[in-house]
């Protein structure tokens, strides 16, 4: 399913309000807990009541405090704190959170001054001075650890990320995919003319591009080898290919309308080529020091000597007949048999297109 940015983002908005709205009901219950002794049973105020009179409060905090931290993620974080590692910057991103809990705690001593928070029962935030003390600094817990989950999951890739945490892959599972390999032109001889660290900066510049176009085309990004970058489809019932296609157009159109950018900063202007190829593959959790997600199958060297071939055939992408004889009619008509080869390694000849054009 092809899922817009705006969709995916409202989703991540969403899950956020959820964390701090569970968080905020578990401060609630511990709030019961250690005052109903003293207040509640004399009272004669259940725990029903309790959460009853409380669910306004807890819904309304939730709400508010995961909308900052969203707008902070969203508008904020990424100008500021880009350029450092995942533990500095959940470190600074929780002081900025700090001073807009500070904010909000003037705010929450002012309802106070003025009765709101008792004429309408918000008892979470109807304490003394050292219990709102107390749950700022629960709200600077809960923000560290929400962030870490955030910034592990983005940079992990959110498919990978839960793959990792469910143990999705630990007893190996077979699986339809389709891949891309999308590696640049002339790669040796452009780092030798930029300098290999001018040339490091130019393929961040680049996979940063790429990134950009993962949510719009649903795509996962399998590895990055060196100059190299491989993404994947798991393939699901109406999955359309075009947009295996349709993300290398995009993709080269971005470089290229950022061609200046990349002349004048980097002194190159990046070329990528690709292949596309699917079928199945075996998917496991592999390593114990250093775990990651590995494919294994003929679908992925095929796709990789494939791509070696697109300068032979005088172009950039390439597809395999398995990826092409899915793809919808009109698709098809996009393209035609280059040739039907026996590839290195391979005991059975692969047929190979090319666009028409």
């Amino acid at each position: 399913m092809r899922y817009s940015l705006f969709f995916l983002k409202f989703r991540e908005y969403l899950q956020i309000i959820l964390l701090w709205v569970i968080a905020v009901f578990f401060f609630a219950l511990t709030a019961y807990s250690m005052a109903g002794y003293f207040y509640f049973r004399v009272h004669g105020v259940t725990l029903l009541d309790f959460l009853r009179l409380q669910l306004f409060g807890v819904l309304f905090i939730g709400f508010f405090i995961g909308t900052i931290l969203f707008l902070l993620q969203e508008f904020v974080y990424p100008y500021l704190f880009r350029s450092y590692g995942i533990l500095f910057t959940a470190v600074l991103r929780s002081l900025l959170f700090f001073i807009t809990c500070f904010v909000g705690l003037f705010i929450v001593i002012q309802l106070n001054n003025t009765n709101f928070l008792i004429n309408h029962n918000i008892f979470v935030l109807q304490i003394e001075n050292l219990w709102i003390f107390c749950f700022m600094f629960y709200c600077l817990t809960v923000h560290v650890l929400i962030t870490l989950f955030l910034v592990f999951r983005r940079r992990m890739g959110e498919k990978y990320f839960g793959s990792i945490l469910t143990g999705h892959y630990l007893v190996p599972v077979v699986e339809y995919r389709i891949f891309m390999f999308l590696d640049m032109y002339s790669s040796t001889a452009a780092a030798e003319e930029a300098g290999h660290y001018t040339y490091s900066l130019l393929l961040q510049e680049c996979f940063s591009d790429l990134s950009d176009l993962l949510p719009k085309y649903n795509a996962e990004v399998y590895q990055y080898v060196g100059d190299e970058a491989v993404l994947t489809w798991k393939i699901s019932q109406g999955f359309d290919r075009a947009k295996c296609i349709a993300i290398y157009e995009d993709f080269c159109t971005k470089i290229d309308n950022k061609k200046g950018f990349y002349q004048c900063k980097y002194g190159i202007v990046p070329k990528f080529k690709a292949s596309v190829n699917e079928g199945l593959v075996t998917v496991a959790e592999v390593g114990r020091i250093k775990t990651e997600i590995a494919y294994h199958g003929i679908v992925l060297s095929t796709a990789a000597r494939v791509r070696d071939l697109c300068s032979s055939f005088n172009t950039d992408f390439l597809i395999t007949s398995s990826f092409y004889e899915q793809l919808p009619v009109k698709s098809m008509k996009n393209f035609k048999i280059a040739d039907t080869i026996f590839l290195r390694g391979k005991k059975k000849a692969v047929t190979i297109f090319m666009r028409a054009d």
